[in-house]
């Protein structure tokens, strides 16, 4: 008989509790069993669940079995946001054009710009004392600095704000089984006339940066069309947005709960990227997607018939304890890296490097320029399909020795 799991009800306490954690919610099912029938609110599909982190790499390397998109060339169509929800061959050619933008070596040349965005909103945010850190810094700075990497003006960044805050509340990448490609284009044609100026003033005057790769580039020996373009300026804007949000906002939280390890991390900074691989395995930003499986497949030792669909569950699979002992316990020194939240294999996180990095700067400064900061509210948070905090008000303190 295989476990059930009601999974929102499961990561429900996530929002009226700070220090619930995701391996409380996840414990029961992980330990009866790691590949089971998963219950979601508001969706009519009885979904099958990979739970376990083994189970889940098993799932993500069955990409012949299990689809990311319905949608097939065969059909002449493609997905809303590719390559995300795309499968080989189409997903292919335009990773191959994706891939050279997001080497560590690429998106460092953006950090110094990136830090002078952080230092400016959190000298504000400090100076003030008190500030909702959700609101004011964990999601606007991912826009600012995706404008940057896009290479369009800072002073364009509300307009691709307004779009992702949009898009996140219509569609939120949310797991529901049911065809919301509609509610996707209809935000995306209200954002077309402004993608389509930023494609025009590109190929009106080249510069290196991802853009301009779409406008010289080649899938498959062929150009790209401006509606191409613009889809990829999108899934730019929306992938790059969500995740980085949920995991800055859910790493300050769990800092503004811990003063001891604030403290420890103002003294050992070159901790911080530890700090942060385990609030991303913990804390895991993109809690599931989903798949659905086009031929009889098998994965833990349970047969998945073709139709289904299956919940890619990075949550519960970063706090599995066959992987991690303790899986509850924030572990500073853990040794075991090996978390799926930017995912693996086909669809690992193009974007991944570029995440680390700016949420590694904004630490070194919220850090570098206060002696604590604290929460002084009702944090609220939401917990599926992504993990995130809504409102986080803190009181800062500023460093003695810190010039603001």
């Amino acid at each position: 008989m295989n476990a059930h799991l009601d999974v929102t009800e499961a990561l429900r306490p996530l929002k009226g509790d700070p220090k619930a954690t995701t391996a409380d919610a996840y414990a029961a099912a992980l330990g009866s069993c790691p590949v089971s029938r998963v219950a979601i609110d508001g969706s009519e599909v009885n979904w099958w669940g990979a739970l376990g982190h083994s189970e889940l790499q098993a799932a993500l390397r069955d990409f012949k079995s299990l689809s990311s998109t319905v949608a097939t060339e065969a059909d002449g169509a493609t997905p809303a946001i590719f390559p995300l929800f795309a499968d080989p061959p189409l997903h292919t050619g335009y990773r191959k054009l994706l891939n050279p933008n997001f080497p560590p070596e690429v998106v460092g040349r953006l950090e110094v710009g990136n830090r002078a965005i952080a230092v400016e909103m959190i000298t504000d945010l400090i100076g003030r004392g008190k500030a909702d850190f959700a609101k004011e810094y964990t999601y606007p700075f991912p826009t600012r600095v995706l404008c940057r990497f896009l290479g369009v003006p800072d002073e364009d960044w509300p307009v691709h704000h307004e779009f992702v805050m949009a898009t996140g509340e219509q569609v939120g990448f949310a797991v529901s089984g049911q065809d919301d490609e509609q509610s996707f284009v209809d935000a995306m044609f209200k954002v077309l006339p402004y993608v389509q100026k930023v494609i025009d003033d590109h190929r009106a005057n080249p510069r290196e940066d991802i853009v301009s790769s779409f406008i010289s580039g080649h899938v498959k020996d062929r150009s790209l069309t401006d509606m191409e373009i613009s889809k990829l300026i999108i899934a730019m804007m929306l992938a790059g947005h969500g995740t980085t949000t949920a995991a800055l906002s859910n790493t300050v939280l769990r800092l503004a709960l811990d003063q001891d390890l604030q403290d420890r991390l103002r003294a050992e900074p070159h901790r911080i990227p530890d700090a942060l691989e385990e609030s991303l395995r913990l804390d895991t930003p993109q809690q599931a997607l989903s798949r659905k499986c086009i031929k009889d497949t098998v994965i833990g030792g349970q047969a998945i018939a073709a139709g289904e669909y299956v919940l890619t569950s990075y949550g519960s699979a970063n706090v599995d304890p066959r992987k991690f002992p303790d899986p509850g316990r924030f572990d500073l020194d853990r040794e075991d890296k090996g978390h799926l939240s930017f995912g693996f294999g086909l669809h690992a996180c193009l974007g991944q490097h570029f995440a680390r990095m700016n949420m590694r700067l904004t630490l070194e400064e919220l850090l570098a320029r206060t002696s604590s900061f604290s929460v002084a509210g009702d944090v609220i948070r939401r917990s599926f399909p992504v993990l995130s905090v809504d409102e986080m008000p803190l009181e800062f303190h500023p460093a003695i020795n810190k010039t603001l």
